[in-house]
């Protein structure tokens, strides 16, 4: 079988303290892994010189003045010189297995556009925990995901980082990360893999997703629609939108408005909460609108209770 070759793209700004635990962790992967290409945007910390102090001929260190994390990942698309590209932050990292495990995928499902793992979590408190898996998948065995959009309306079963595509899916098909954009920009690429074909994707949690830096998804809680949903939005409304997506992409972007009324909920905005939850893509994930509407409701005493908390 022929060895597939895999770039591993990761951008820098200003997080010197994690980045040689990232590179560290695609070096130590399967052989698959071609190149680490870091590209360094513009950072005012050690990060570079510390990854150029490596040394190793696998990692190539890009400058570029600072434009966002969109634009040092698109840097990193144009240089990647294998077949595939997979994506890891500075603050996360691979475990033990997951190149191999992308390249069973690669090998049992090949005509799938996207390959994936589950993640964990990696909490300020040392906490790692396994990401939740939506019920409609099947947490034993790896599998083709027929629907994506509706298992990610009930959970984010795929990070950025636990993924991997072929380098000509993103240029033939023009999917770049939204440049200027720094939460849920890698959302947006997620939702436009879904639509361009399946998904082989293996329950196990092989990647670590960080939750301590300010700018991730969970550190940042946007109280407002992600760009992401409102695009999804868009191309779920018109008429050569795939059939059999476009009631999980309405789901899922159901997710992104109720999503924002909640943070709106918690910061005491309730006018403004009510006017997202009360729109109309927001009520076709019923149950969510219904467990966000008790949210708006209740007094803020109340939802201090664990038990009510987790609605």
């Amino acid at each position: 079988m022929k060895r597939q070759k895999i770039s591993v793209v990761i951008p820098l700004y200003n997080k010197g303290y994690y980045v040689l635990n990232a590179i560290q962790s695609a070096l130590s992967q399967d052989s698959a892994v071609l190149e680490v290409v870091v590209v360094d945007d513009g950072s005012t910390d050690s990060g570079p010189e510390r990854v150029e102090g490596l040394n190793d001929s696998r990692v190539r260190l890009i400058r570029k003045k600072n434009g966002g994390v969109s634009s040092a990942r698109n840097r990193g698309i144009q240089e990647a010189q294998g077949e595939y590209i997979s994506f890891l932050d500075a603050d996360d990292t691979y475990l033990e297995g997951f190149v191999a495990e992308i390249l069973q995928l690669i090998e049992r499902f090949p005509n799938a556009r996207v390959y994936a793992t589950s993640y964990y979590r990696s909490w300020p408190d040392g906490r790692n925990e396994a990401n939740y898996l939506p019920r409609l998948l099947d947490a034993t065995t790896v599998q083709m995901i027929q629907d994506p959009f509706k298992a990610w309306s009930r959970a984010s079963f795929i990070h950025i980082g636990s993924l991997c595509v072929r380098r000509d899916t993103l240029f033939q098909n023009n999917i770049f990360f939204p440049v200027g954009e720094n939460v849920g920009e890698d959302q947006d690429v997620i939702f436009r893999l879904m639509e361009i074909g399946e998904i082989a994707f293996s329950p196990k949690p092989l990647m670590s997703y960080s939750q301590q830096i300010a700018n991730s998804l969970y550190s940042a809680r946007p109280d407002y629609v992600l760009p992401c949903y409102e695009r999804l939005r868009q191309r779920a409304s018109t008429c050569n939108y795939p059939p059999k997506l476009r009631p999980g992409a309405y789901r899922a972007v159901s997710v992104g408005y109720l999503n924002g009324a909640r943070v709106l909920i918690s910061k005491g905005r309730h006018l403004d909460a009510a006017r997202l939850i009360f729109k109309a893509r927001s009520m076709l994930h019923p149950m969510y609108w219904c467990r966000t509407v008790i949210r708006l409701v209740l007094p803020e005493r109340l939802m201090q209770l664990q038990w009510l908390n987790r609605i």
